[in-house]
């Protein structure tokens, strides 16, 4: 397979592993996670494959079924095809927000070293980090924010999550987590405080988890980032190449707020 066939692959994977159920679909497989339905990335549809039949009304009729039908109010639909392009304009129509990822593999040596030191830490070490970095991001949903810390702690049961943060005066100020397997690694959850960015957070932690994933016997690590966000900029300067890209299509529930 090639680089983005691989990366699609290994998303697919872990998937499988943190969901509790799931459902085929013309086009592609739903997942879902009953014990988080309030959860978006853990409660969609997946589409591997946009033929000419797959219009963008009849996938968003399906996401009213699938979804609708397991009792959820939010819709997500991620669509690893490039055909994903092509949809968009109906998901506008229909409410929901559009986004693209763009998926980056590691391909040469970052522009400049860390200047911050980056370390693996347990989970149960940066719990306090996990739940400051949730509670800023839902501050009307503090059951949710913490809920989802709790899901974290289930995936990093499941998958072996390594997670690797930095400091900055004593204090955590951002962290990232690495996922293996076999050859492949993922990079995810990049998160920096606010009051710590721009001072090198970001770059070093994802520098460790990449040196960690080598070390592991890695020769394939991958990262995602929203299309025209300034991380994807941030990746590229530390040696991270677009491969592939990925569509995103969500629409909330009425006075949700956006959580995902």
């Amino acid at each position: 397979m090639g680089d983005v066939d691989r990366c699609f692959a290994f998303e697919t994977h872990r998937l499988a592993l943190l969901s509790t159920r799931e459902e085929p679909f013309e086009g592609g497989v739903a997942y879902f996670d009953d014990d988080y339905p309030e959860r978006y990335i853990s409660n969609f549809l997946l589409v591997n494959r946009v033929d000419a039949a797959l219009t963008g009304e009849r996938l968003a009729s399906l996401a009213d079924d699938i979804l609708g039908g397991a009792g959820l109010t939010h819709r997500h639909v991620t669509v690893l095809d490039e055909g994903g392009e092509r949809l968009a304009p109906a998901f506008r129509d229909a409410g929901y927000e559009v986004g693209g990822i763009v998926v980056m593999v590691l391909c040469r040596p970052p522009d400049r070293p860390a200047t911050l030191v980056a370390e693996e830490r347990s989970f149960d070490e940066v719990r306090p980090l996990t739940q400051e970095i949730y509670r800023r991001e839902l501050p009307e949903a503090p059951e949710t924010a913490e809920r989802f810390v709790e899901q974290h702690a289930r995936w990093d049961r499941i998958l072996g999550t390594r997670r690797f943060v930095a400091w900055i005066d004593g204090a955590f100020a951002g962290q990232c987590e690495l996922y293996l397997h076999g050859a492949d690694a993922q990079i995810e959850y990049v998160d920096t405080l606010e009051e710590y960015r721009g001072r090198g957070v970001a770059r070093a932690v994802v520098l460790a988890a990449a040196e960690a994933a080598r070390r592991a016997g890695a020769d394939r690590v991958f990262i995602a980032a929203e299309q025209d966000d300034w991380p994807g900029s941030l990746y590229e300067r530390l040696g991270f190449d677009p491969v592939g890209r990925a569509w995103e299509f969500t629409r909330y529930p009425v006075g949700s707020g956006g959580t995902s």
